[in-house]
């Protein structure tokens, strides 16, 4: 079963914020990862922040294995100057 890591964030370094993309795919690819939403969020109820981005890896195991690695580890020190937000992880919905 899938597992998602989501990243729910708003910009605080306009200037920085495009270094994180470069340096992600990268890693994400070494985890089996694969980018399925890099976008501005339109609200259609509540107060999300302005952006999200989703990853897809092919077990939750291996989502969190990326998220504690040591280059994710790097990368959220870089992430966390230029954003504020959250991530979690989730599973793949079981249909049966």
């Amino acid at each position: 079963m899938s597992g998602y890591i989501i990243y729910n964030y708003n910009v605080v370094d306009k200037e920085r914020i495009n270094e994180l993309g470069p340096l992600s795919l990268p890693i994400i690819e070494k985890y089996g990862g694969e980018l399925l939403v890099a976008s501005t969020v339109t609200s259609l109820e509540g107060s999300p922040y302005s952006h999200m981005v989703v990853y897809k890896f092919v077990s939750k195991e291996r989502a969190q294995a990326f998220y504690e690695s040591e280059e994710s580890r790097e990368l959220s020190k870089l992430r966390n100057k230029v954003t504020e937000g959250f991530v979690v992880i989730v599973p793949e919905f079981n249909h049966g």
